[in-house]
């Protein structure tokens, strides 16, 4: 990764532990615990029970990401924005 054992685990720690045992199943097949919940509250919107809800821009109100990324992180990442003139919502 280019940073030391120590920074990894500080940065990517809960991550790293997580994988420890493997990748956990997935591929699109399994029902998921928020329809397993919806079924079983008898709710036929799943919107009403999904955890990490979601608003058509994308968006997540409880936690409010995504946010914009300082500038030293995009620097450090090698990443730049590029606005899109035709855009009103911008990077």
């Amino acid at each position: 990764m280019g940073i030391s054992e120590d920074d990894q685990q500080a940065k990517f720690g809960f991550l790293l532990e997580a994988l420890k045992l493997g990748a956990p199943p997935h591929g699109g097949f399994a029902m998921g615990i928020d329809r397993f919940v919806a079924r079983m509250a008898g709710e036929p919107d799943l919107r009403q029970v999904i955890a990490f809800p979601k608003v058509s821009s994308g968006g997540d109100p409880l936690t409010g990401a995504p946010t914009p990324m300082p500038e030293g992180v995009l620097k450090e990442l090698g990443i730049r924005t590029i606005v899109d003139p035709e855009s009103s919502a911008g990077p």
